[in-house]
Parts: structure tokens; C-alpha cells; sequence
């Protein structure tokens, strides 16, 4: 008996010591995954991440958020696989996107560089952190870099291009500098293609806010330092009835948007980049309203406000003009 719980002290205290030895590395990039539900993709995400080609460390810090299928009992395999690297936040309540990244998985992140995957998403070149790293570690004036992607519609099965080919006429072209103005007015990347520097976000500025999305969390990067977009395609943002927003009704998204603006302008000195935002984008859901015969009241009440915020008496009258027109079709 005394053998035995020798025995049993001394694979504990081994335990021990293996996990001491992999809290105590340091990986130079941290990639942050979060999931609910994603048991169709969530073994693609993680797998297009072990594929990487690195000559530095990393870890994968992924948040479950209590999910509903079998998403836990996959991330629970992948961390028994590679404990050294591995690292998995199980939230024991659905807490939310918001919430499970800013507040539960970001913050267990240790590298000096965040790379980001949503579960439903995944990475296809395989040099992809390796490119950004090196930029980033040669160009220490910008805080995140980001590259070109394909977008997939899970339903009909097709790919389609991100839109951002205007930014590359030609292939000599090598990166495009990135700033808040040039963000704002083209929505030229996903989440799943950030490399940032940990110590150019500030998490007391979720805080600040309602809701705290990647057009928020870009923006306050992009506060610290320059942005750079790489022409190469280095994954897949996936599109599916199941995601969060990309397949929600044009109502829900252009009400979304104009909410996520709002408060961007509203929170950061009234910046002349976030009221152009703000009006561009409450103009994009009059129109969304107005053609589709959405909630008549709040389309009245965004016109007005479109109104008091970019003072075009002009573009009242228009406003007013299609929202009377469609209501008699």
C-alpha cells in the first residue's frame, strides 16, 4: 500500500512538473479561438492551425462557451492530444461571444502577438502566421496586420471573392497600409486574419460599451498604431445559418451596424472618421428599411437622425421622398 501511494505521489508530483515546465514557456504568438456549437468545423479550425510552418512557439487558447453538441468533447480531445500547446477555457454557463473572448479567453492569452480563428472559420496557407510575424517583428510602428480571404457560403456550397481586389490592381503590389479612414469606409477583412501586438489593445475599452464587436476592437488597434493588408489569401470566413451574424436578415445587420457606429462615435471625442462612419452606415439602414418595408417608425426615426447628424437638407428630402414612395408599393 505504501508503494503505491509512493507511486501514486510520485507521478502526481511529475504531473507537477510537466505542467510547471509548459505554463513557464512563453510563446511569442497566442492564438485565440472561441466556439459555441461548431462541432461541424471547429476540428478544421484547429486543424489549419496545427498545419503551421513557425520557427516560434505558439499556443491556442480557446474559449467553449457551454455549447449545446459535441463542441466540448472535441476541444477536450485536441487538449489531451497536445497539452504543450493547448490551453482551453470551458465555460460552465453560456456567457456569450462578447463576454467568453474580452473577458474568459483573451486574457489567458500570454503572447507578445494575437492571432485570432472563430470556430467556424479556417486558415488555409500554412505560412500564414510566419509571414505576419515577420512583418510584425521588422515593423515595429504597426500594431496589426491582416491578409486577403475567401468567403464561403456553407449552404450553396460556393466561395466568393472579399472585395478587396480594388486594393491590388496589379501583383507588384505588396501590402496596403492600413488606416482608420481607409477601414471605415471599405470592410476589408475578418477577425481570422488579425495578427496584432497584445500590448496595443487596451481591454478597459470594452468597458466603454454595449457592445464590443471586431469593428471596435480594429479600431482601437488601429489607435496605437498602423495597419498593413497582405494580397495573399490566407483563409476562409465561413457563412452559415448558424453564425452569429453573416446570414441574419439585411434588417438585423443594418440595425446592428448603425447601433455598432453609434456608439464607436459616441464613445472615442466624436472623431470625424466615426461620424462619417456613423451617418454612411444609418444611411445604408434607411435604405435597407425603406426598400424592404421594415419597422416604418424606426425608419422615420433614423431619417431624422441622419438629418441631425450630417445636416444635408438634401438627403432628408430624398430620404423622405423613397421612404413615401415605398410605402405605396
Amino acid at each position: 500500500m505504501k508503494e503505491m501511494q509512493h507511486e501514486l505521489q510520485t507521478n502526481e508530483s511529475q504531473s507537477d512538473i510537466l505542467r510547471f515546465n509548459i505554463l513557464k514557456k512563453v510563446p511569442l504568438v497566442s492564438i485565440c479561438i472561441v466556439s459555441y456549437n461548431h462541432e461541424e468545423y471547429i476540428s478544421e479550425a484547429i486543424e489549419s492551425i496545427l498545419m503551421q510552418i513557425t520557427n516560434f512557439d505558439y499556443e491556442i487558447v480557446i474559449g467553449e462557451d457551454c455549447s449545446t453538441d459535441s463542441t466540448k468533447a472535441i476541444v477536450r480531445e485536441y487538449e489531451l492530444k497536445y497539452p504543450e500547446i493547448f490551453h482551453a477555457i470551458y465555460q460552465a454557463t453560456n456567457v456569450g461571444r462578447q463576454q467568453n473572448i474580452y473577458e474568459h479567453t483573451l486574457p489567458e492569452c500570454k503572447g507578445k502577438y494575437i492571432a485570432y480563428l472563430e470556430g467556424d472559420d479556417y486558415w488555409t496557407d500554412p505560412y500564414k502566421l510566419q509571414k505576419q510575424v515577420n512583418f510584425m517583428e521588422s515593423n515595429p510602428e504597426y500594431s496589426v496586420s491582416f491578409h486577403r480571404y475567401k468567403i464561403l457560403d456553407q449552404e450553396e456550397n460556393t466561395f466568393r471573392d472579399d472585395g478587396c481586389g480594388f486594393l491590388f490592381p496589379n501583383e507588384t503590389i505588396q501590402g496596403v497600409d492600413v488606416n482608420t479612414d481607409l477601414f471605415l469606409a471599405n470592410w476589408i477583412t475578418q477577425s481570422l486574419t488579425m495578427v496584432y501586438r497584445k500590448d496595443c489593445f487596451d481591454f478597459s475599452v470594452v468597458s466603454k460599451y454595449n457592445h464590443f464587436w471586431d469593428i471596435h476592437h480594429i479600431y482601437h488597434l488601429l489607435q496605437n498604431g498602423k495597419g498593413y493588408l497582405f494580397p495573399f489569401e490566407g483563409g476562409v470566413y465561413r457563412e452559415h445559418l448558424g453564425g452569429l451574424h453573416s446570414k441574419k436578415s439585411w434588417e438585423y445587420r443594418s440595425k446592428m451596424g448603425a447601433t455598432f457606429a453609434r456608439e464607436l462615435y459616441l464613445n472615442n471625442n466624436k472623431d470625424k472618421f466615426l461620424k462619417e462612419n456613423y451617418i454612411r452606415t444609418l444611411q445604408w439602414k434607411i435604405s435597407c428599411f425603406t426598400t424592404n418595408h421594415y419597422d416604418q417608425r424606426e425608419c422615420i426615426s433614423s431619417i431624422f437622425t441622419h438629418l441631425y447628424y450630417s445636416g444635408s437638407i438634401k438627403r432628408f428630402i430624398r430620404n423622405w421622398y423613397n421612404f413615401i414612395k415605398n410605402m405605396t408599393l
